[in-house]
């Protein structure tokens, strides 16, 4: 039996692998992520919060089918995108929300962001973002309406720490109130709230994803200091309070986590990581100290993307200038020794 040899240069077929995009593998993880933090929203508010996260999965499944074969775009459903959206979009909401809502946020951000914009590794924003800052537009009064959590049956409508930093009125931190915000244990997002889930997330992308958590400390690290240095709460250990607050309230963290880091958007070089990251925090909080909503990250998140290219451009231009100024003083020099 005649053997074909393999032609130098041309992959055998046998060996031949199926290359996974950067935002495969992303989004995947980005689910595993988001798996504890559903698990702690199950834990808190019951199994209305499951059924509204399988919901809103099988929904961006369908949505992303039927539009990508309605815009002839290409689709791969095997990069998780849809399903991360889906389970994002129900986290970042109050566990009694109705359906509609999240289902529509969910459309808006597969249907209108993410298909049209180049899909999963070229879409400019981040579709998840865009789909709740529309349902911030759309229902204003639904998306930061958050039940009280151990009320049973009835329905109690709590206070988050957002909605208390928007009417400039704080908390008088100790450590039982410190650790249920840690734990989640505070009315606020279902899957957003449980900073110490959000913290072994960040532990784990820093382990597969080196690069992508200098965009997630940089945005901390701006969010911080603006907090620091311009508090909205004036009851106590003002500088103290206000860093508690402002960083465990609303979708702050989670931003950081899930946001920021998006591959489709993110910077390659390390020191322009950085400088997006740090500029998404400014932005996000100063939408946080100004805008008319409880809280405005997502929308943060959209403008700093909008933003950030024409700044990156700029950069690269002035490192190029910079190049050229050195070797241009290096040739000099050289021309010098020769003389």
């Amino acid at each position: 039996m005649l053997e074909i040899p393999e032609v130098k240069g041309v992959p055998s077929t046998k060996k031949r692998r199926i290359r996974r995009t950067p935002g495969k593998v992303f989004h995947f993880d980005m689910l595993l992520m988001l798996l504890p933090l559903g698990v702690m929203a199950v834990y808190y508010y019951g199994p209305g919060a499951l059924w509204r996260i399988l919901a809103c999965m099988a929904a961006g499944v369908v949505y992303e089918a039927v539009g990508a074969r309605l815009m002839r775009c290409p689709r791969d459903i095997s990069d998780c995108s849809a399903l991360f959206i889906g389970a994002a979009t129900a986290l970042m909401l109050p566990a009694d929300v109705p359906y509609y809502v999240p289902l529509c946020g969910v459309g808006f951000a597969i249907a209108v962001v993410k298909l049209p914009l180049g899909g999963t590794d070229s879409v400019p924003f981040v579709p998840t973002a865009a789909g709740f800052a529309f349902m911030t537009l759309c229902w204003p009064d639904l998306v930061f309406r958050y039940p009280a959590i151990g009320t049973g049956s009835e329905y109690v409508q709590g206070t988050s720490l957002a909605g208390m930093l928007h009417r400039s009125t704080s908390i008088r931190p100790n450590l039982v109130n410190i650790f249920d915000i840690l734990i989640g244990n505070f009315p606020g997002p279902m899957g957003a709230c449980c900073y110490l889930v959000l913290a072994a997330g960040m532990i784990y992308l820093a382990v597969r994803y080196r690069r992508a958590i200098v965009n997630t400390l940089a945005f901390l690290l701006a969010a911080a200091l603006m907090a620091v240095v311009f508090p909205r709460v004036h009851a106590g250990s003002v500088h103290l309070t206000s860093l508690l607050m402002e960083m465990c309230s609303g979708l702050l963290v989670f931003a950081a986590v899930f946001f920021v880091t998006d591959p489709a958007i993110s910077p390659h070089k390390i020191s322009h990581r950085f400088l997006y990251g740090f500029f998404s925090g400014v932005v996000c909080m100063l939408l946080r100290y100004f805008s008319h909503f409880e809280d405005s990250v997502c929308f943060g998140v959209l403008i700093a993307d909008a933003v950030w290219p024409a700044v990156e451009i700029r950069l690269i231009r002035a490192e190029k200038k910079r190049k050229k100024a050195r070797k241009a003083k290096a040739q000099e020099k050289e021309g010098a020794a020769d003389v």
